[in-house]
């Protein structure tokens, strides 16, 4: 709590030398009339309702949950070094092929 009062005294004084705001606000934008306000009830009885998305919602978690219980399969067989030769000889072919 000290430190947040701290904090508010040191930004304080730190603004004193700034512009006030009523000087940024260039004419035109005085002259503008005030925007129309609506009221908020329509906008959060809108928020209230579910969202088309929440009946995928369960679908997708299960396809989460399936996909978080797999293992990826180690490559079958200890002969590492015979499968890489094989990529590397396939990969120099590759290299090598006319196109």
């Amino acid at each position: 709590m000290i430190r947040a009062l701290v904090l508010c005294f040191a930004c304080a004084a730190c603004a004193s030398d700034l512009p006030t705001v009523d000087a940024s606000v260039s004419d035109a934008a005085r002259a503008q009339a005030y925007p129309v306000l609506i009221p908020l009830d329509d906008i959060l009885t809108d928020a209230a309702l579910p969202s088309r998305a929440a009946p995928l919602g369960d679908g997708l978690r299960a396809r989460g949950a399936r996909l978080s219980r797999s293992r990826i399969a180690a490559p079958g067989g200890s002969d590492l070094a015979a499968r890489g030769a094989r990529l590397r000889a396939r990969a120099e072919a590759l290299r090598n092929a006319d196109i």
